[in-house]
């Protein structure tokens, strides 16, 4: 049961994540890339708190132990704070279908850290799947170069210090609530982007916000809060590799929205880029598994129907 609802979790997260890189892709523009990270961030920190402290979890900070307490550090230093920071200064430096591209390989590299770290069992289906998820990606990106650079630099390695991260933030789920563990990583991760800030000599973008940023900043604030109450809460219950192999579902969505906003029609490239990725998907995560995870979902919708 616990599987069926972080696999359920995880989907709904790919949902949310599609949606929050096509925002963010705009929303990066309107200002400095890492002061709007960190007033988003900060942001989503502050809201988490607060729901910790209401649902009577911020007792669990006065109980940790030294390893937890370690735990969470690395997750806020390497998740919540330098893998953000690398990805917004990566982000407006490539097209919309790179950076998802790039984003998705933290799948590839979950891989290396679910096994690595947490003793993940690795077989053909998750390599099938894998190789489903690649090329489907691939064609997603319609032509588009994926030359060295620094953009695509910095996007690859915030994907391989999330991969990191995530691992490292299972391990602190063993005996944390989601909502512990998000809320440090996010707070920790403020305290980092305004230190890469200070360091950049940039601190003064804090103070000069265009109208326009407000609103982006605001919309990104809450996917981002959605989208790590959901996840940190799918990664409680669920393999990390069976996770990130959905999330890179978002990746389709972003396409679509991108596609949708151009007035495009969807071309036999993306539409088998987008089948391959479904399939890979449920090769990773198994076809039994994924009908108990949408089984879980559509009970908790139409409770009358269970």
């Amino acid at each position: 049961m616990d599987s069926q609802k972080g696999l359920a979790l995880a989907y709904l997260t790919a949902l949310v994540s599609g949606i929050s890189v096509f925002v963010n892709g705009y929303g990066v523009l309107s200002m400095d890339a890492t002061a709007y990270t960190l007033l988003k961030n900060l942001l989503v920190a502050l809201v988490l708190i607060s729901l910790a402290f209401t649902l009577n979890r911020a007792r669990e900070f006065l109980t940790l132990t030294k390893k937890q307490s370690l735990l969470l550090l690395l997750s806020g230093i390497i998740g919540g704070g330098i893998a953000f920071a690398l990805f917004f200064s990566g982000l407006p430096l490539l097209s919309g279908p790179a950076s998802s591209f790039l984003y998705r390989l933290l799948f590839i590299f979950s891989i290396g850290t679910g096994i690595l770290l947490l003793r993940e069992k690795f077989n053909w289906k998750i390599a099938a799947g894998a190789l489903g998820i690649l090329l489907g990606n691939f064609l997603l990106l319609g032509g588009t170069s994926l030359a060295l650079s620094t953009g695509l630099l910095l996007v690859l390695s915030a994907s391989a210090l999330w991969a990191l991260e995530y691992a490292i933030s299972k391990m602190a789920l063993e005996n944390l609530s989601p909502i512990t563990v998000s809320s440090a990583r996010m707070g920790i991760g403020a305290a980092v982007l305004l230190l890469i800030l200070a360091l950049q000599g940039k601190t003064g973008a804090l103070f000069s916000i265009e109208p326009a940023s407000i609103g982006w900043i605001a919309v990104a604030a809450g996917l981002l809060t959605l989208f790590t109450t959901l996840w940190y809460s799918a990664l409680k219950h669920a393999p990390l590799i069976s996770c990130t192999a959905i999330l890179t579902l978002g990746g389709p969505i972003s396409a679509l929205l991108s596609f949708s906003l151009a007035g495009k029609a969807l071309s036999l490239q993306s539409a088998a880029g987008f089948l391959l990725i479904a399939t890979g998907v449920i090769f990773a995560v198994g076809i039994r598994q994924t009908l108990l995870a949408f089984n879980w979902l559509a009970a908790r919708i139409s409770p009358q129907r269970s």
